[in-house]
């Protein structure tokens, strides 16, 4: 059993270490996103969504180092992958018959960083997400209020 524990995590390092320009949700939590009419589905994915606001503030980093929250949705893989500012993470997803998407079996690297603080707050805004829409370059995930959570733009 340990073994098999110790297989799984060290194939989920690998996997995100592989991805070293990605972003940030919680790593056991399933997060369901239903697409509102102005999304389509496809602006979603094959871009890089940099996080630049949660619950309406502005984010700060600490530009003494290089990694930013950010997210890749990639639809053929039903994959995505992601940093939230310190570590790398990856999950899966899967589109919904109602227009959404549910976000799942994810894991993180385990790195201690100066944007530790910011990727939590990150990763807790994630498991409030509902519903997702794209206005121009900007991708809101917003809370089942229509409140934008999280806030992220084209990189």
């Amino acid at each position: 059993m340990k073994k098999g524990i110790l297989i799984i995590a060290l194939a989920v390092a690998a996997a995100a270490c592989n991805n070293a320009n990605t972003a940030g949700t919680d790593t056991q939590s399933t997060v369901a996103v239903e697409a509102t009419q102005e999304t389509g589905e496809n602006e979603l994915f094959g871009k890089e969504w940099k996080l630049i606001a949660l619950n309406g503030q502005a984010i700060t980093l600490d530009t003494t180092f290089n990694k930013e929250p950010l997210l890749v949705f990639d639809k053929e893989k039903g994959s995505i992958n992601g940093n939230g500012g310190c570590n790398n993470f990856m999950a899966s997803f899967k589109l919904t018959d109602t227009g959404g998407m549910e976000i799942s079996q994810g894991g993180a690297t385990l790195m201690a960083c100066p944007n530790l603080e910011l990727e939590g707050q990150f990763f807790e805004g994630l498991k409030q997400v509902t519903n997702y829409r794209i206005a121009g370059d900007t991708l809101f995930l917003d809370n089942e209020k229509k409140e934008a959570i999280a806030t992220l733009a084209i990189k």
